[in-house]
């Protein structure tokens, strides 16, 4: 039988660390705003196409070689196309990255959600749809200066919103030949 003043003292151990686990603590603000500062571009790059024109300017085995490129998309505009393996859709938690959709296959998304803005979560012909248009996305991560991926969100360290229109540029890859990648060092937030 346990010693009453341990499992009193294990009780009380327990509860305070509960108490205590209240996610992950904020960034920190300096760190955002330097990160920041070295990511955000001024103006916009020249010459950015769309996941699938870039798709299409690649040869046969070429995406497997990574790239400099400049994309612009939309922050999502699809429903999740990778279901629980990607929950957070647009974003990854506590990353800074996100999915970047092509503009024209956003677009189509749009027109077909009439302006109802729990329509394509809800929606199982979308579900289906955005699962088909995979290709026409891309994951979008950001590294600190030492190479490292940088655990703050996109939301909070780039000002991001899902709907926002951005160019990116940095170097894509493609995974397994099928998920374009791309290691991004700048960004362009359209107005």
């Amino acid at each position: 039988m346990p010693h009453p003043r341990r499992l009193l003292a294990f009780l009380a151990a327990a509860g305070f660390l509960i108490g205590c686990s209240q996610g992950p603590a904020p960034p920190d603000p300096k760190r955002v705003a330097a990160e920041r500062e070295r990511l955000m571009l001024a103006e916009e790059p020249a010459d950015a196409l769309s996941p699938l024109d870039y798709r299409e300017t690649l040869e046969e085995g070429d995406g497997e070689t990574a790239s400099q490129v400049v994309l612009v998309g939309k922050v999502g505009g699809i429903p999740n196309p990778w279901g629980k393996l990607e929950p957070d859709f647009p974003w990854r938690e506590n990353q800074a990255a996100f999915f970047l959709v092509d503009p024209a296959t956003a677009m189509e998304f749009d027109e077909h959600d009439a302006g109802d803005p729990d329509h394509l979560a809800d929606c199982p012909f979308c579900a289906r749809e955005a699962a088909n248009q995979a290709s026409a996305v891309a994951a979008v991560n950001f590294s600190d200066a030492q190479g490292k991926q940088i655990a703050i969100g996109a939301r909070e360290l780039l000002g991001l919103k899902a709907g926002d229109t951005v160019v990116v540029r940095g170097e894509a890859q493609l995974l397994a030949g099928d998920l374009l990648v791309v290691e991004a060092n700048g960004l362009f937030i359209r107005e």
